[in-house]
């Protein structure tokens, strides 16, 4: 693990220009820390910018409130030399099409085991629950470098460091929550945001599309391996206009079954390809299973995606059982 904070914040001081690179399918970490970061850098006065190859989720506009009003700290001006940084990317496929368009990653802050080690300079912690907690340990210590007046963060800052923990612990509920989770939001939330309204729109808001898509997953969901194994399929066409964030928070739902061990959401993306999520407890390891398959992840929770032209729902979670299987035996 590289938890060289004091590198880092010197990184961060010394270099301009900053290009930071969320993962695709961007949740709250990713987008959370991003945006506190850029916006940090920007009250420094540096050029920033977030960016990302999926679209977000339209919940997660509120996070644009960390960024400068100055028109020319949101761009880097053509032909100058930026500095390449991606936020909870474990890998550059991970980037979608903008890992072509920037092939050099000069920095990553990640707390994924599965983490490729692709960037020149890595802060990674794999004991952080989140993203965002390393950012936040990250922009306290360039203030402990350089004290400014006002301090580097603000609320808006804050309330971004507090999206990425409180998503990427299930709201403190997930068993990857920690002392720190809890001291790091604390924290935060003494910067003087609403968290309750982020707690309202990232767990309690639901769309229409939404409460219809987990009908759909719950009269669909599968049990194997004696209940310990629950799956949900859902097709392109039960996904089609649905807002990804939505989609992405049904994975929670089959690990929420009594006696269910390992929770899988496969989601039909068209074209050959299959978005999986798995959520697990008591000796499934998610992110190995996830990892057979290109993906990764974390013990308890793990993604991939699988490309695979002319086959079906029923193929991958075929696939998909026999890994799982293994830990069942």
């Amino acid at each position: 693990m590289n938890v060289d904070l004091k590198f880092s914040s010197k990184y961060f001081i010394n270099n301009n220009n900053f290009t930071i690179l969320c993962h695709v399918n961007p949740d709250g970490d990713t987008l959370g820390s991003a945006y506190a970061l850029c916006g940090a850098l920007q009250h420094l006065g540096k050029r920033a910018r977030v960016l990302c190859d999926d679209k977000p989720s339209e919940r997660f506009d509120f996070l644009k409130e960390t960024l400068s009003d100055k028109p020319d700290l949101n761009k880097i001006p053509d032909g100058e030399r930026e500095t390449v940084v991606t936020v909870d990317v474990a890998d550059v496929d991970l980037l979608g099409g903008l890992r072509e368009r920037f092939p050099v990653i000069d920095i990553c802050i990640d707390h994924h085991v599965s983490n490729k080690n692709y960037a020149v300079h890595t802060l990674l912690d794999t004991r952080a629950a989140a993203c965002a907690e390393l950012v936040w340990e990250l922009l306290m210590e360039i203030e402990a470098e350089m004290p400014l007046e006002p301090p580097l963060a603000t609320p808006q800052i804050a309330a971004a460091i507090y999206t990425g923990i409180s998503t990427d612990t299930g709201c403190f509920k997930y068993p990857n929550t920690t002392t720190m989770s809890h001291i790091f939001a604390a924290e935060a939330m003494g910067y003087g945001f609403d968290a309750a309204k982020i707690n309202y729109v990232m767990f309690d808001m639901k769309t229409r599309e939404r409460v219809i898509l987990e009908n759909h997953a719950r009269t669909s969901m599968e049990y194997f391996f004696d209940g310990k194994c629950a799956v949900i399929s859902l097709t392109a066409e039960m996904l089609d206009g649905v807002d990804p964030e939505d989609a992405g928070n049904i994975s929670a739902l089959p690990k929420q079954i009594e006696g269910v061990l390992a929770g899988v959401v496969i989601k039909e993306k068209g074209d050959g390809e299959f978005k999986v999520s798995i959520r697990t407890s008591d000796g499934v390891d998610a992110q190995a299973i996830c990892s057979k398959f290109g993906g990764g992840g974390h013990l308890r929770a793990g993604g991939c995606t699988i490309r695979a032209e002319g086959a079906d729902l029923e193929t991958i979670k075929k696939a998909v059982l026999k890994e799982i299987e293994k830990d069942m035996i």
